[in-house]
């Protein structure tokens, strides 16, 4: 079945009746240059287990739900794992009026897919009805590439938190405006970013990332009178995680009080470590 939310769902029922869910799956949707089969792949193992069990007649003793999530990575609206929140009672009713770059809000293209934003609720599942969730995913990085490991367990899903953020200072000739008296938002931003690298590195397991860096109508002989950029930023655990946030953030006010610029932050998304 599609469900209210767009899950794709099918279940493998078990030789007896009453047996406990098995959950397995991962997500439809991917990132640019996120990886061969990012996602994608944990759909399709639990199909070729199924295609296998069905070829060998063979039923487990308990019941397997295998779901392709409809969405995780929030790239067309500011919010994440709307499938798989869903199943947890953690879809919030609010994102719906989230509009995307063309103005289309998350409730009319759920609609136009067809989909039931009034059923989205009922898609919660009972814990105690579940053995455990388990997902098969790509690295998506270069570690396991370069020992040659076919194969690694996780042992934690990072805490992140991410912003989009602008720093607002003044454009203005870049032929006539002494260095000195400049304020120059794509330095400061540029300062942060360096600063980012190191802070996150110096923790040893901290990742943090300026994925978008932008200078709105930018021209080559005008000082960026604006820049506006995203930060994400993950550990492994929350207290890590949280201290890794309060010092970017503090460095960011700090940069633009001595640069004489103004900021605007906002919190896109916060999601909890999992060990």
């Amino acid at each position: 079945e599609v469900d209210a939310v767009g899950n794709v769902v099918g279940r493998y029922h078990p030789a007896t009746h009453g047996a406990r869910y098995l959950m397995t799956g991962s997500h439809y949707d991917t990132v640019r240059n996120g990886g061969k089969y990012d996602g994608r792949l944990g759909i399709y193992v639990p199909i070729a287990c199924v295609r296998a069990l069905t070829q060998a007649q063979k039923r487990l003793p308990f019941d397997l739900e295998v779901i392709g999530f409809a969405e995780e990575e929030g790239q067309r609206y500011k919010a994440t794992f709307l499938g798989s929140g869903a199943l947890i009672g953690d879809f919030n009713t609010a994102w719906l009026d989230q509009q995307d770059a063309d103005g289309i809000t998350m409730r009319q293209a759920m609609q136009h897919a067809g989909l039931r934003e009034g059923d989205i609720a009922a898609l919660k599942r009972d814990p105690s009805a579940y053995l455990g969730f388990i997902e098969v995913h790509i690295e998506q990085g270069p570690v396991l590439n370069e020992l040659n490991l076919p194969l690694g367990v996780v042992t934690s899903i990072n805490g992140s938190v991410r912003y989009a953020c602008e720093f607002i200072g003044q454009a203005s000739h870049a032929g006539t405006t002494p260095m000195g008296r400049r304020r120059d938002a794509a330095c400061a931003a540029a300062e942060l970013a360096l600063y980012l690298e190191q802070r996150a590195a110096a923790d040893g397991d901290s990742v943090a990332t300026m994925g978008i860096l932008q200078v709105p109508n930018g021209s080559t002989n005008v000082v960026p009178g604006r820049c506006v950029f995203t930060l994400d930023l993950r550990a492994p655990n929350d207290p890590q995680r949280d201290r890794l946030t309060a010092d970017v953030l503090a460095q960011l006010k700090q940069i633009a009080a001595r640069r004489g610029l103004a900021f605007q932050l906002e919190e896109t998304m916060r999601a909890r470590a999992a060990p």
